[in-house]
């Protein structure tokens, strides 16, 4: 049914090629994203005769460290075992305290067939992990990561002009990383500031065509860790991840942390239990730019976060992208029609005017 567009997605976002080896995979979350997959397997097939794919159990948490088997099908077994032997892999899965020198020195030493390209859509997202960041930053492998997928983002947010996305994203990327501090605001209550100073913006194009390029498909977002203890006032979300909130929920935050949070809704509960289970997962890990104009379901988090015209605040995991926080935890919240200022030393910028782009 969306061949053509799967097609696409594999030679121009991925630039895949026939010599190399690709990994597909999902979870088993959601049934149409099993169905989806041998669609995905049989175009591939039609590029590179290197295909791998798996469906494994899902892990219910976004930026969970995916399982073993995942690993296994990655690194091969033996990189596996000898992970294992040392006590490593169930740090890592655990997202424990361990040395990632010792992780990655024995994963280079005994990895196989090891993939060029990977296109990673379960339903939990895989983004802020050390899996990722090893196959990215050490085995220099294009990573596509497509949590909370739907096929119709095809038809949408996926069929957009990528090189207007990326030149947006890369010019937003470099004033978030010449940004101190940002203050971001909207007209339903959120109002909170944070430093990013020492941080650097990053550009989600959509085009992986480099040694160890990644981000989400759909694309479109310039994100940046904030600096984990330095944020302070409120965070009005009116969505979950998958589904409008009932009524919305505010995250104060002091010190860079979530200190309570007001409102009552199921998805509070869920929140809470995190924090209880993993109290890192309480600090600010990310905030982000919205940058594709085909972008604009608000109910999934995957495309709500890149429309243009908003931002993204996450909480949790940071660690795979500039920040220091590791944890088994990351979520964003999008903040609709903002006014967003950014700033250092001696200048300010509004970004943002509720929602619309200032010039950059």
């Amino acid at each position: 049914m969306f061949k053509e567009q799967i097609r696409n997605l594999y030679k121009v976002n991925l630039n895949l090629r026939g010599e190399e080896t690709l990994l597909i995979f999902t979870d088993d979350e959601k049934d149409y994203l099993k169905d989806l997959l041998p669609e995905f397997v049989e175009v591939a097939h039609s590029i590179t005769p290197n295909v791998k794919s798996l469906v494994y159990k899902s892990t219910k948490v976004h930026g969970t460290e995916p399982p073993e088997e995942l690993w296994e099908l990655t690194f091969g077994r033996e990189a596996v075992l000898a992970l294992k032997e040392k006590g490593l892999l169930e740090k890592i899965l655990g997202k424990e305290s361990y040395s990632q020198e010792e992780a990655v020195s024995i994963l280079k030493e005994k990895a196989e067939g090891v993939p060029d390209v990977v296109v990673a859509f379960p339903y939990y997202s895989t983004t802020h992990t050390f899996y990722r960041k090893v196959l990215t930053d050490v085995f220099e492998a294009r990573y596509a990561s497509m949590p909370l997928f739907d096929p119709s983002m095809f038809l949408t947010s996926m069929n957009v002009d990528w090189e207007y996305v990326a030149k947006l994203s890369r010019d937003i990327a470099e004033i978030l990383t010449e940004a101190e501090w940002a203050h971001v605001k909207s007209d339903y209550g959120t109002d909170i500031e944070f430093s990013v100073s020492g941080r650097k913006g990053i550009a989600d194009t959509g085009l992986f065509h480099e040694p160890g390029d990644f981000g989400n498909l759909p694309a479109g977002e310039a994100f940046i860790a904030p600096v984990e203890k330095e944020a302070y006032g409120r965070l009005v979300i009116l969505y979950a991840p998958d589904r409008e909130l009932e009524r919305p929920l505010t995250l104060k935050f002091i010190d860079g942390g979530v200190e309570s949070i007001e409102g009552f809704e199921d998805y509070r509960y869920f929140i809470e239990d995190i924090f209880k289970r993993m109290p890192e997962a309480r600090y600010i890990a990310e905030f982000g730019v919205g940058t594709n104009p085909k972008a604009s379901r608000p109910d999934n988090l995957l495309e709500a976060e890149k429309i243009l015209g908003t931002v993204h605040i996450a909480i949790g995991d940071n660690h795979t992208f500039g920040g220091l926080n590791k944890v088994g935890f990351h979520t964003d919240y999008v903040v609709f029609e903002p006014t967003v200022l950014i700033g250092g030393r001696g200048w300010e910028k509004e970004l943002l005017r509720k929602g619309k782009l200032q010039r950059i």
